[in-house]
């Protein structure tokens, strides 16, 4: 795989763990529970903390890729990804910029360099905002469920961003957003699992 489509991988994920992220800490649904009220909720949140683990399924290994971490965010775009398990690596996300550490190495990169992953923190700052609209010009939005157990899914209108992701799909009980799962254009896939997180408002 070349660097430069491995960079476009790895900046994509933390993008998508980012908007995960947006929507964590919810409070409780109401009773009228579409996508308007889920959107509603989003905004408000200024900084939370959990752990993850994750599974990548990637064509041609017999098993998943596994790893696990912490994850911090900060409104309105700051976020870290901290890989503890099996190698330490850190992501981390800051307004344009994106960078990647391992080890004694360290790579910082401009999102306006990558338009293809860039669509993805427009979504992100959509969910912060609670600004439904604009998230709907960038993907085709879905929700299905119940607040005890519901699932969205997103879409990418954008070609370029349809050329990297196929779907993403939200999974939550509740008020806490627990699944986030994201099938590849190319076959590929992750799983990442959420544990509660501690929400400063």
């Amino acid at each position: 795989m070349h660097r430069a489509e491995t960079t476009t991988r790895t900046l994509t994920r933390i993008l998508l763990l980012a908007l995960l992220l947006s929507g964590m800490g919810l409070a409780q649904a109401q009773a009228t529970f579409g996508v308007e009220q889920l959107f509603a909720l989003m905004a408000g949140q200024k900084r939370l903390t959990t752990t993850y683990t994750e599974q990548k399924f990637i064509k041609g290994l017999d098993a998943p890729v596994e790893s696990s971490g912490e994850l911090l965010f900060e409104a309105p775009s700051r976020m870290v990804k901290r890989t503890l398990l099996p190698k330490p690596e850190t992501l981390m996300l800051d307004g344009a910029q994106a960078t990647v550490e391992r080890g004694r190495q360290q790579r910082t990169v401009t999102l306006e360099d990558h338009p293809e992953v860039a669509v993805h923190v427009e979504g992100l700052r959509a969910c912060l905002a609670g600004d439904l609209g604009t998230l709907v010009r960038i993907y085709f939005v879905s929700l299905s469920g119940t607040a005890a157990q519901w699932k969205m899914t997103l879409v990418p209108r954008d070609a370029q961003a349809a050329a990297q992701v196929q779907a993403i799909t939200l999974g939550g009980e509740q008020a806490d957003i627990r699944t986030v799962q994201v099938l590849l254009s190319d076959g590929d896939s992750s799983l990442t699992r959420i544990a509660r997180p501690q929400v400063t408002r």
